[in-house]
């Protein structure tokens, strides 16, 4: 079973209709969800997602988002990790190996998190993940 892990910048495409990739992500989520494929993120994420829903659409969204998130784990169609001493440590070590200055923690969390659990690729619209040579999905 393929696994997909979704950061913020793969939600808020699929939650913020004004997002100029909005259709695609939706299209691909669903295109997800019909072939039954495991999804996962962190706290983080969500939580960066929800502040950004808030600031950019409305606090109604924020809060519908957070409701939609906490149903989907609840089903267990969502995985959501939450950040634990040694993913942080790890993080911060393969941060520090980076001069990169567009590499923040992160993304190194998520590639840590990504290689821990064997994720296939990356719901993301951030390109400096690409950095880290994990697929990134939808492609545009």
């Amino acid at each position: 079973m393929k696994k997909v892990y979704i950061d913020a910048t793969g939600w808020f495409a699929i939650v913020h209709s004004g997002h100029p990739q909005h259709e695609h992500a939706r299209e691909y989520l669903q295109q997800l969800l019909d072939t039954r494929v495991r999804l996962y993120s962190n706290v983080l994420e969500i939580n960066q997602v929800i502040s950004e829903i808030k600031k950019k659409c409305s606090l109604n969204l924020a809060v519908e988002f957070f409701k939609l998130i906490d149903e989907a784990v609840l089903s267990g169609n969502l995985h959501v990790s939450w950040l634990t001493r040694r993913l942080r440590r790890n993080g911060l070590r393969h941060f520090f190996t980076f001069k990169d200055s567009e590499i923040n923690i992160g993304h190194c969390i998520i590639f840590e998190e990504v290689k821990k659990k064997r994720i296939s690729f990356i719901f993301s619209f951030d390109d400096v993940l690409k950095k880290f040579g994990i697929p990134l999905m939808p492609q545009a």
